[in-house]
């Protein structure tokens, strides 16, 4: 293995990232389909520990737990070039809309939704690009 190929992290996903990847139905794997990164699996304070990034299938829907929210493996995840501030319009609008009416497991979207709010803020011109949260919403 060359050093330059090393397996991808939790860390590699910080929230709000933009992915790809497969949800799971019924113990099958779909179809991959876009997905943004809610944050490591049980929560903030287990970033450096966690194994598993839960992540929102926001095409199946607003979010629930086990149907459009799920914990995936970071070898099961392709990070996206776009970001919450860059992302089709379209797609920006229906992300909010269903994050306002879906719910995430204790407050694993508490870090989506402030980053959807500072990316409403660029997008809409209330705010400057956030330096701090421009970390969280590029992939280097």
């Amino acid at each position: 293995m060359l050093a330059t190929d090393k397996k991808p992290t939790v860390q590699d996903f910080p929230t709000a990232t933009l992915v790809i990847g497969g949800p799971w139905f019924r113990g099958h794997q779909l179809d991959t389909r876009p997905a943004v990164v809610v944050g490591p699996f049980g929560g903030p304070e287990f970033a450096d520990e966690a194994t598993m990034s839960v992540v929102w299938f926001f095409t199946l829907g607003a979010p629930q737990p086990g149907d459009s929210v799920q914990a995936m493996f970071p070898h099961e995840l392709t990070p996206l070039d776009d970001t919450l501030t860059t992302m089709h319009g379209d797609t920006f609008r229906d992300i909010v809309r269903n994050l306002r009416r879906g719910r995430f497991a204790y407050d694993d979207g508490d870090a989506l939704r402030a980053a959807v709010r500072q990316a409403w803020r660029e997008r809409t011109g209330l705010a400057d690009a956030d330096p701090a949260a421009r970390h969280t919403l590029h992939r280097s």
